[in-house]
């Protein structure tokens, strides 16, 4: 044990449980929460049946709700902390999740925000004193976000102002600028918003995004965020697809051993999501292999639990045009019939997924040659949308190759497939 150290962890105002700080990892549920008959667990691997849980699946359900990579490693030489739980205890405040944990004993105070402006956030990016721009969010805000993209959490005023949540205040957006530490990769936060808003054409059910021209940043209203009968913002529960497999964030590439798109549709239905959302499930491969998004993986498929209507697929994210950039993978995040190469992927390669993931062949491809269609049919109409806020050469260039590409790459991948 690892000097006594444990974090509380709250849902909104009610505490779940606490995590202890040794070697592995122990959560235990609170007492109160053990008894309420109307309480879920933080993840069905780590249930209810038991009090406390130690080991794997709780190293990977709290591991899987800090930042990744170059992030990651940031955090740890700034905060002085290595372990899940040193990096959890720094900046765990507001996850990306329904829950909040704070240091043993203490309560989630009021809400507080630092007023702040985009141009002030703009030049926050270009002073190497504040970046990564998440450090500027950790400073007085307890704030981790999955992923490897750095990003800021703000809540936005009803006159459409920035506000920076400060201890473990909920935020109502996320901020992600442009990828700056990977070379040959730019308007990253453009070609975001773009594919973003094209998916939400196609009916997908995507989050809600705009582009703020003013910090070249991607701007996403949090969708597991909700107000309550007394006017009070708060979190909704989610879990990504590697929490629900137990497995942790490094492991979310199907090539390292990360879930199958067979096993993602198993986890779906294990946790009770509705059929329209397997369907979505095949609409969002669909899609992602059309605009060449290849970083599309278990991560970035989450159970959102709503209060109306319980276990859903969450609304997409994270949606981008990775082949726009030559240094990027150019295979695909899941096997397609055994196959990663989008370009090598022929119709047996749909025909061998449909059978594995249940469904009748023709439907499949009903679905495949339907995004399709209107993708076509609404990629221009993004275009025009976004060219009123694509300001400089490189946004209007940006705009273009992405109408181009995505246009040319679904039209190849879908003859392909149907001819």
């Amino acid at each position: 044990m690892a000097g006594g150290r444990a974090l509380d962890i709250y849902r909104n105002d009610r505490m779940v449980g606490t995590l202890f700080d040794e070697t592995p990892l122990r959560f235990r549920y609170a007492d109160a929460w053990m008894q309420a008959n109307d309480e879920e667990p933080i993840a069905p691997t780590i249930g209810l049946q038991q009090q406390e849980h130690t080991g794997g699946l709780v190293y990977a359900y709290f591991e899987n709700l800090l930042p990744e990579g170059d992030l990651r490693r940031y955090l740890s030489i700034s905060r002085h902390a290595t372990s899940v739980f040193g990096l959890l205890s720094a900046v765990a405040g507001d996850t990306a999740s329904g829950l909040s944990l704070l240091p043993a004993g203490e309560k989630p105070g009021p809400r507080r925000y630092l007023s702040t402006d985009w141009e002030t956030i703009a030049k926050s990016l270009h002073d190497p004193a504040k970046a990564p721009l998440i450090a500027w969010n950790a400073e007085d805000g307890r704030i981790s976000l999955a992923g490897a993209q750095d990003k800021m959490l703000l809540l936005l005023t009803p006159e459409g102002m920035p506000a920076i949540p400060q201890d473990s205040a909920p935020s109502t957006h996320i901020l992600k600028p442009d990828i700056v530490r990977l070379p040959k990769v730019w308007a990253t936060a453009l070609n975001e918003t773009f594919v973003m808003k094209l998916a939400s054409k196609l009916s997908l059910e995507t989050a809600e995004v705009s582009y703020q021209p003013i910090v070249k940043a991607c701007l996403v209203e949090r969708y597991d965020r909700t107000v309550n009968k007394q006017g009070e913002l708060i979190r909704l529960h989610q879990l990504d697809l590697c929490q629900l497999a137990g497995k942790s964030s490094e492991i979310k590439y199907e090539s390292d051993g990360g879930p199958t798109l067979a096993q993602c549709r198993e986890l779906l239905q294990q946790n009770n999501v509705p059929a329209r959302d397997l369907k979505r499930l095949l609409e969002w491969i669909f899609f992602n292999l059309y605009v060449g998004n290849n970083d599309s993986h278990a991560k970035n498929l989450a159970v959102l639990y709503t209060t109306n209507e319980g276990p859903r697929l969450a609304p997409f994210y994270d949606l981008m045009s990775t082949t726009m950039y030559a240094g990027l993978s150019k295979n695909f995040a899941f096997s397609i019939g055994g196959e990663f190469n989008p370009w090598k992927m022929q119709a047996a390669h749909i025909e061998s997924t449909a059978e594995q993931l249940g469904f009748k062949k023709k439907y499949v491809f009903n679905i495949a040659a339907r995004i399709a269609e209107n993708l076509l049919d609404k990629i221009v109409s993004v275009t025009e949308e976004l060219s009123s806020v694509a300001q400089s050469g490189t946004e209007k260039t940006m705009l273009h190759r992405l109408q181009q590409s995505i246009a040319n790459n679904t039209k190849k991948l879908n003859k392909r497939w149907t001819a």
